[in-house]
């Protein structure tokens, strides 16, 4: 009896601890990526075997926690710890293949850290475990207090990388290669993500591009850009710029004077025309008149005297009124007899 405890306790211990009789060849890489917030992929792969127990724990100081427990077909979710329900899959129908790979979605900075895939089958039982790396992209920007003029030299140009993991280097290079060194700038904010810049006095040249680099243990981001150039307005353009004001302000002066003085010319000639000059007398047409004989007719009168008459009061010019006169009958003249 004593024999059969010991055997079974023999066999938890080797469970927990990782104390094998029958060593299964589990596989597992020495390291794991993901990119926080996304789902990290941590493989698992072993001989298929049937009644397989699959058990993946999170490695701890002190201790270890259970993260997804697959126990011949079943997930048992009772068993894992609190921070990973729900956020944790293995491939429906795999791990009795041989599969075992976890997902753990929707990773936070606290997720990463050593983990264990543990299996456990008829064949026997093997270990193996990996370290779960995170990798948050930084925001790149320039930053240009000032931009480039002839009378400057030099210029200040500084890259900037927010919230990003882990710790980065910044570095700026020109286009010819030139190294302006590394920035160690860098402040860590309260969700654990990081901010580095680095600040370097460029020439200021309309020809260089300049690439800021972002390296850390895990990745490398690049950006690249041009400086920002202040184009200052020939003076020619300026002073043709006042010659075309003053040309048209003068332009409208003297076609406004012309205007005044055409104007004033006009009103001149008006008050000193004249008065209109007698019509010709027509003997016959006068007598027919004093004897008011024959038919009448209208006709269009003349247009009155200006120097007689005050114009009209209206801008407009207007006719003249109508005047009904009778129509002149010839008279039969003396009779050359």
């Amino acid at each position: 009896m004593s024999r059969t405890v010991a055997l079974l306790l023999f066999t938890q211990l080797s469970s927990r601890w990782g104390l094998r009789t029958d060593e299964l060849p589990v596989q597992l890489p020495a390291t794991s990526e993901a990119v926080l917030g996304g789902t990290a992929l941590l493989n698992c792969t072993y001989p298929p075997a049937a009644d397989l127990i699959l058990y993946w724990t999170r490695l701890g100081p002190d201790s270890e926690r259970n993260v997804y427990t697959y126990n011949r077909g079943e997930h048992l979710a009772s068993h894992d710890d609190r921070a990973y329900q729900g956020r944790t899959t293995v491939p429906a129908g795999q791990p009795g293949r041989g599969d075992g790979a976890l997902r753990l979605h929707n990773v936070t900075l606290a997720d990463e850290g050593r983990y264990r895939c543990r299996v456990k089958s008829n064949r026997g039982m093997g270990v193996a475990e990996t370290e779960l790396r995170l990798i948050g992209l930084y925001h790149l920007s320039w930053l240009q207090p000032q931009l480039c003029s002839p009378s400057l030299q030099n210029v200040t140009l500084t890259c900037l990388a927010e919230g990003g993991y882990p710790l980065a280097t910044v570095t700026i290079h020109d286009s010819t290669g030139r190294d302006y060194g590394a920035g160690t700038r860098a402040a860590k904010d309260p969700q654990g993500l990081y901010s580095a810049a680095h600040t370097a006095d460029v020439p200021c040249s309309p020809t260089a591009s300049y690439t800021c680099i972002v390296n850390t243990t895990l990745h490398q981001q690049n950006l690249t850009g041009t400086l920002g150039l202040e184009e200052p307005q020939p003076a020619w353009k300026g002073w043709a710029g006042v010659g075309v004001g003053i040309g048209m302000g003068v332009a409208v002066v003297v076609l406004g004077s012309g205007a005044l003085w055409a104007g004033h010319q006009r009103r001149k000639g008006q008050r000193h025309q004249g008065p209109s000059p007698p019509r010709e007398v027509d003997p016959a047409r006068e007598e027919a008149l004093l004897e008011d004989t024959g038919p009448t007719c209208t006709r269009r009168g003349d247009l009155p005297d200006i120097l007689q008459e005050p114009p009209p009061t209206s801008k407009h010019l207007t006719p003249h009124p109508s005047v009904t006169e009778p129509c002149p009958t010839p008279r039969p003249g003396p009779s050359s007899a």
